[in-house]
């Protein structure tokens, strides 16, 4: 269902009526997706919404990036920040990370290996985020046959990971790690809210789209027939309209409270 229809609105507003956690991906969601991931940002105005929204309500920003990626792209925190599509930011144990760890610096030199043959198409780059591994071809000018190399070269490596596509990127993460499904629910409890409202863009999300859970309100960027999220808004232009939907539904209800709380006290 189309977010910003007549019924999506007004189930939207339900949630300024019970404290709920409002959560965002980063990339294509809060900003843009651009050609060098590095250089990714989100825009001022996205961000003061943002920050008006984080006085009304807890908020979160989940992301397949590294957590210190992932800060460094805020001046200031905006409330929790979990990064490695769940990997970081939450309670994992530690000895489970260096074990993650290591199978990392072992994917990316199996992968390091198999890009110098001379088959390997140009314009394939590794990111190394620590406890996981993203293959981005965005670059390549033969995106499908970059694509089903770093797949073919993949499925031969040991220990085998857990693949999740995304735009243009390959996504190697550990299997039997938490993912930003276990993410969500965990700040959940850390901030003691009821529900959770969720957006994101990618096929990473789809692990918070496809709980089963009544308390999760999930929103994709762009409209895919397969996904699990329950409504969609048509592009990321127009998360300011989102955030700024938001932040008067949970303004008029705290006005509405304190109105109501000024009237018992003035009529006991």
């Amino acid at each position: 269902m189309y977010l910003f229809s007549s019924s999506g609105l007004k189930i939207l507003e339900s949630l300024s009526f019970t404290k709920t956690l409002f959560a965002f991906d980063f990339d294509g969601t809060l900003s843009k997706i651009v050609k060098d991931p590095r250089k990714a940002k989100i825009n001022e105005s996205t961000f003061d919404l943002l920050q008006q929204l984080g006085q009304l309500a807890p908020i979160a920003v989940i992301s397949g990036r590294g957590l210190d990626d992932l800060k460094s792209k805020f001046n200031s925190s905006v409330g929790y920040f979990v990064g490695n599509h769940g990997l970081e930011g939450i309670n994992s144990e530690s000895q489970k990370r260096e074990v993650f760890l290591e199978f990392c610096v072992s994917w990316k030199t199996q992968l390091e290996r198999s890009l110098k043959k001379e088959s390997s198409p140009r314009g394939i780059e590794i990111e190394d985020k620590t406890y996981s591994i993203a293959v981005h071809y965005r670059k390549s000018r033969q995106k499908q046959l970059a694509k089903t190399y770093i797949l073919e070269s993949v499925s031969k490596m040991e220990p085998p990971p857990r693949i999740i596509m995304g735009k243009c990127v390959v996504n190697l993460v550990p299997t039997g790690g938490p993912h930003k499904g276990v993410a969500l629910l965990e700040l959940m409890l850390k901030s003691d809210t009821r529900s959770a409202f969720y957006i994101g863009d990618d096929d990473t999300d789809e692990d918070i789209f496809a709980l089963s859970d009544s308390r999760l309100f999930t929103v994709r960027v762009g409209q895919k027939n397969k996904s699990h999220a329950k409504f969609f808004i048509r592009r990321q232009t127009q998360i300011n309209l989102l955030l700024k939907t938001l932040i008067s539904f949970l303004d008029s209800t705290v006005s509405k409270e304190k109105g109501e709380s000024l009237g018992v006290h003035k009529h006991p």
